[in-house]
């Protein structure tokens, strides 16, 4: 058992280096995300703050999860660290890194997530596109419309469809 544990804890902390991000990258992926579409730009104008993940990483079996670490940023400064765990369910397999921005549209949902934590949960479509994997939401349950989130940037491959819980947190 002793061998298990610690290769489950070496497991972790490669994942957790491996998601390791700094403002910099979060600052440029937010102008990569602007740049788009007008849609994009559109929805950051309107956003009274956004989470920036610049690298996510996300594995699935059936079963499967996602990890990430990034920045709350509120009128273009970094206000605080966060990660996002999340875990799925469905007919998918495989692996992919991708970025993914989530727009907090209201003041509520920004004051929620400065003072603790946001859940939500969304259904998600990955399938492979002239060459490259792409994945679409096509359902978010997170107190209506609140929270917008935009995945671009994905590598490695992931295919199926999947049901999605995702618990975001300030990093400790």
């Amino acid at each position: 058992m002793v061998a298990s544990c610690s290769e489950l804890h070496r497991t972790k902390d490669e994942l957790t280096q491996n998601a390791q991000v700094y403002a910099e990258d979060a600052f440029n992926s937010l102008e990569l995300a602007k740049s788009f579409t007008q849609k994009n730009k559109d929805i950051h104008r309107r956003s009274v703050a956004q989470i920036v993940f610049p690298k996510a990483i996300k594995g699935s079996f059936l079963f499967g999860g996602n990890y990430a670490e990034g920045y709350l940023i509120e009128n273009e400064k970094i206000i605080d660290q966060i990660r996002m765990i999340g875990g799925n369910i469905g007919p998918n397999i495989g692996g992919q890194s991708y970025s993914q921005i989530t727009y907090i549209m209201d003041r509520e949902t920004l004051f929620e997530i400065k003072n603790g934590q946001k859940f939500s949960l969304q259904g998600t479509a990955s399938y492979a596109k002239s060459g490259q994997s792409v994945t679409e939401i096509f359902g978010q349950i997170s107190d209506g419309q609140n929270l917008i989130t935009v995945i671009f940037n994905q590598s490695g491959y992931l295919a199926g469809i999947s049901f999605e819980g995702t618990y975001i947190s300030k990093k400790k």
